[in-house]
């Protein structure tokens, strides 16, 4: 070979080794929430800094609003590889790892507080090692808030008030165990569904929190709000382990680091709008917006806490209620 070949060769060469030293690793995000709303604006803004953070070697395709199919769905292609990761609620985790649904047991926690010292402490430590068995590594839990009752009939204010009422609940079981024990018929309804089918009357209401019955405009059909705090949900930051693999040590900190980031953003913005919406849901929406005592809710879900045990199982169920009493006091 030539001189000139030769050096055309070594510098092809390295041209190709360079263009695969700094090809960027592109790993698709997908989620279930409307655009413009916290988890949303925090998708993007996680997606943002982890580029410039990077130099651009890692870009997350964000892909939300159900855009890659259902939450369920979502959640089996990043277990499988076909997604990379996912904001994915417990429910629909719980399909997977049933201890999951301890997170929903009606009235387990009293305020943000207590949901955030549990669920970032004790739950977090206990979760991990379980979700990494199945490929997922779990990087932080976004929001998703206290779930409130909405319907189009009348004013409810206790559990017999429910009685007879078809309510909308997704595809899990914690959420339909606290309908049932108040005197509802729990009616299964994918998240994609659930306006269309408030605006056709398939049911008389449903239970979401109020960021979300805000946004997706359900005060349209429904007329009556019961504020519950029943359960708290949230959106689980997870990797699948192969595509967590293609990245550097240096790049896993900030994804990781960011991701945390923007779980603190979407939980701030969700608690700091939710007064804002309350009022204006109020006020300009013409809302019935109901504040019952408690007691008598949580006094009635000895069958929900009994199917949850029976569901998780009695160990589970314990050691997650041990959490519950040490973060009350």
């Amino acid at each position: 070979m030539n001189r000139t070949l030769l050096k055309s060769s070594l510098l092809l060469s390295a041209l190709f080794l360079s263009s695969q030293v700094f090809a960027a690793v592109e790993l698709k995000l997908g989620h279930f929430a409307a655009d413009g709303t916290p988890n949303a604006v925090a998708a993007l803004q996680f997606k943002a800094n982890v580029e410039k953070r990077t130099n651009g070697e890692v870009k997350i395709n964000v892909f939300g609003n159900n855009a890659l199919g259902s939450p369920p769905e979502v959640l089996e292609q990043v277990m499988l590889g076909a997604v990379d990761m996912s904001l994915s609620g417990q429910d629909q985790l719980a399909k997977h790892f049933p201890f999951y649904d301890v997170i929903s047991t009606p009235f387990a926690f009293k305020d943000y507080a207590m949901a955030d010292k549990i669920i970032d402490g004790d739950f977090k430590t206990w979760a991990e090692p379980e979700l990494a068995k199945k490929g997922l590594v779990h990087l932080s839990d976004w929001e998703w808030g206290f779930r409130q009752l909405t319907n189009s009939k009348k004013s409810v204010m206790v559990p017999a008030d429910m009685k007879g009422m078809k309510i909308r609940t997704p595809p899990a079981f914690a959420y339909q165990a606290f309908v049932e024990a108040a005197g509802g018929n729990a009616v299964t309804i994918a998240f994609p569904e659930l306006v269309m089918a408030m605006k056709q009357g398939v049911v008389d209401g449903q239970e979401n929190p109020v960021g979300t019955i805000y946004a997706l405009k359900l005060y349209e059909t429904q007329k009556y709000m019961t504020i519950l705090n029943y359960t708290y949900s949230s959106m689980v930051h997870v990797v699948n382990k192969n595509s967590w693999a293609k990245l550097t040590p240096a790049q896993q900190k900030i994804v990781a680091e960011e991701s945390a980031i923007a779980a603190k953003y979407a939980r701030k913005t969700v608690r700091d709008d939710e007064s804002t919406q309350l009022k204006d849901l109020e006020t300009t929406k013409g809302i019935v917006v109901s504040r019952p005592d408690l007691g008598v809710w949580k006094a009635a879900m000895g069958p929900a806490w009994e199917k949850v045990k029976a569901k998780v199982g009695p160990d589970n169920f314990t050691k997650f209620m041990g959490m519950v009493e040490k973060n009350s006091k």
